[in-house]
């Protein structure tokens, strides 16, 4: 007889990019844990009804992708307080009792490799008011605490609402628009958000930066896959700091390893990860 494992998944669509089930097997089998980890992909059409489904299932948990990270909450029994104040969720734990419990650690991994420039960022730009978009905003207000914060969105009404919520958070100078807005101030720190420049649309930036930036501006994609999007190409061509979405997912994955298991990443398995490519 085969030997039963806990399973664990991660949701999204389309998911054939997804290097996560790579990630958390190591991890498991690092710690000799015995669980596996798969892909889901659920297309947005099937998505509350393969939730329902799910829900009667035996998981240990999943990570959550595009494009549900916000229409995933309505289906959880419980919300960390963090990630209700995010308004996203892209880790739930499934307790004892099979309650699904919803966190975010797109927070906690965004932010570890911006640690040591925190200081120096006063503006920042975010590109998208998806749910990435939503932790990368209330990471750099918790953390960065910059003077401004500028979200440009292809629907200018979304940017405007994640703008609203910001502002009931903390009083900063904000501005929002649409992706062709059309002011050269310049900034500190710009993310992508967006999967404008992902595996499949490797020809397109999500905005122009070259009269946005200053010659200490960092430009930070969210985007693992490919490693050097047409963004930062064009950033380290202008000879700026760049940081792609590799380190941040894998910290985010280590946090929510965590949450499922109370174990981190080993410091050998941590490197070795970080230091694939």
């Amino acid at each position: 007889m085969s030997e039963i494992k806990q399973k664990y998944a991660i949701l999204g669509y389309p998911l054939a990019h997804s290097l996560s089930p790579g990630i958390h097997n190591a991890a498991f089998s690092d710690w000799k844990i015995k669980a596996f980890y798969e892909r889901r992909p659920i297309p947005p059409a099937d998505f509350s009804q393969t939730i329902q489904k799910l829900k009667k299932e035996s998981w240990g948990g999943f990570n959550v992708t595009i494009p549900f990270k916000q229409r995933i909450i309505p289906f959880l029994d419980r919300i960390d307080p963090l990630a209700e104040k995010i308004g996203a969720v892209n880790t739930i734990k499934v307790d004892k009792l099979g309650r699904w419990v919803g966190f975010n650690t797109d927070y906690i991994g965004f932010l570890k490799p911006l640690e040591v420039h925190a200081k120096s960022i006063h503006s920042c730009l975010i590109i998208g008011s998806g749910g990435v978009a939503r932790a990368v905003a209330f990471g750099i207000l918790d953390t960065i605490t910059p003077k401004s914060l500028t979200i440009l969105n292809r629907t200018a009404a979304k940017a405007k609402n994640l703008i609203d919520s910001l502002r009931k958070y903390k009083a900063i100078h904000y501005k929002y628009g649409s992706l062709d807005y059309g002011s050269k101030q310049k900034y500190d720190l710009i993310v992508n958000a967006t999967s404008v420049g992902m595996t499949g649309f490797e020809n397109d930036v999500p905005i122009e930066i070259a009269d946005k930036v200053s010659k200490s501006t960092i430009v930070y994609e969210i985007i693992y896959k490919p490693l050097q999007t047409p963004l930062l190409k064009k950033a380290s061509s202008m000879g700026l700091i760049t940081f792609n979405g590799w380190p941040m997912l894998i910290y985010q994955a280590e946090a929510a390893f965590k949450i499922w298991t109370g174990k981190p990443y080993s410091s050998e398995l941590l490197y070795s990860l970080l230091n694939k490519f």
